[in-house]
């Protein structure tokens, strides 16, 4: 890892002190500090059943919103591509529904038109899991050595298309899921509406944290018992480490899938250590009240270059985390195995 990323980590997603990060952000969009969810872990992580995930056709996902050009929040490119997730996820058998909200360019004060996208499956069930991702890109490479190439087109194969192309392979499974739980698909815009230092990050999950709270506030069915947010998770070289934050808000729910990450010999990828503290859309989930983990493999070394691209990438990659998370997804309920014999 050279100098300038260690840098730009401090300005983007600081390894802070996990009070003063978390409480911040939670009184930025009004919530109280999040509920701790460190006791009894949710399922029995014993016999986890992953789905046949298939990394090519993730890939080939991947690509295609990579084809779409650079993603910014409020692009033509970015719509598109939340068009096309919507009608991935309604052939997947989800319902989908939009979140739209307007934020101001941090450039211009322009207002700025958003949509976080949600496709659900099994909406009868109450106890809900949500699986995320952002879908915009950063506006520019701004971490390339090479001053002339800070402005050049970003496509954000890794550090975007990533996440989503791995909740549109997870979607194809879960008509056929043998899941207890109802599951949501999120895609957050906004995460990086950042030139520089000017701008807010976590747009999409903070507007869809506001919502599940004031929803949950006039007493909504629907209740997240857990939350998991995929970025940067294509490396060809993956290896995500326990996230510091993640491990001291969800330590029950980051050990249940560390469990099934084991149980499906996918150690390699998921190995026994802590990594550093990310700030990232799993923090407004968590000030809601969701217990949510961070997914992400930091050290990528095109992180906001101009070679974050497809070929930097890969579906073996995606194909590891789909499995350990739809291994996951299988778990009974803790309630519900201890009713058998």
């Amino acid at each position: 890892m050279d100098d300038a990323k260690v840098g730009s980590v401090s300005r983007m997603r600081s390894p802070l002190l996990l009070g003063l990060a978390v409480i911040g952000i939670g009184l930025a969009i009004g919530f109280a500090p999040p509920r701790l969810f460190l006791g009894t872990t949710m399922a029995d992580p014993r016999n986890p059943i992953a789905a046949p995930v298939d990394g090519d056709r993730a890939f080939g996902y991947l690509k295609a919103i990579c084809d779409l050009g650079p993603r910014p929040a409020g692009s033509d490119a970015n719509t598109r591509q939340r068009s096309l997730v919507a009608a991935h996820f309604v052939k997947a058998g989800g319902k989908v529904s939009e979140q739209a909200f307007t934020a101001k360019d941090p450039i211009s004060g322009a207002p700025v038109a958003m949509a976080n996208l949600v496709g659900s499956w099994y909406p009868e069930r109450t106890e809900r899991v949500v699986l995320g991702a952002h879908y915009d890109t950063r506006p520019f490479p701004d971490q390339e050595k090479d001053p002339a190439k800070r402005r050049a087109p970003f496509i954000g194969a890794n550090d975007g298309a990533s996440g989503v192309a791995l909740l549109m392979e997870i979607s194809n499974h879960l008509a056929t899921s043998t899941t207890p739980w109802g599951v949501d698909l999120v895609l957050f815009d906004g995460e990086e509406l950042v030139y520089g230092e000017q701008g807010d990050y976590f747009l999409g999950s903070k507007e869809f944290a506001r919502r599940y709270v004031e929803a949950e506030g006039g007493q909504k069915a629907n209740h997240y018992v857990a939350g998991i947010v995929l970025d940067m998770v294509g490396d060809k070289d993956l290896r995500i480490d326990q996230e510091q934050y993640s491990l001291d808000l969800a330590q029950a729910l980051m050990r249940d899938l560390w469990t099934v990450a084991a149980k499906l010999k996918e150690s390699k990828t998921f190995p026994n250590r802590v990594g550093r503290a990310v700030n990232d859309d799993h923090l407004p989930l968590n000030n809601a009240g969701i217990p949510t983990i961070d997914l992400i493999d930091f050290d990528y070394p095109h992180w906001h270059t101009t070679k974050d691209i497809p070929a930097n990438c890969s579906g073996a990659s995606l194909a590891k985390v789909g499995r350990v998370v739809t291994g996951w997804l299988s778990l009974p309920k803790l309630e519900e195995k201890k009713k058998r014999p």
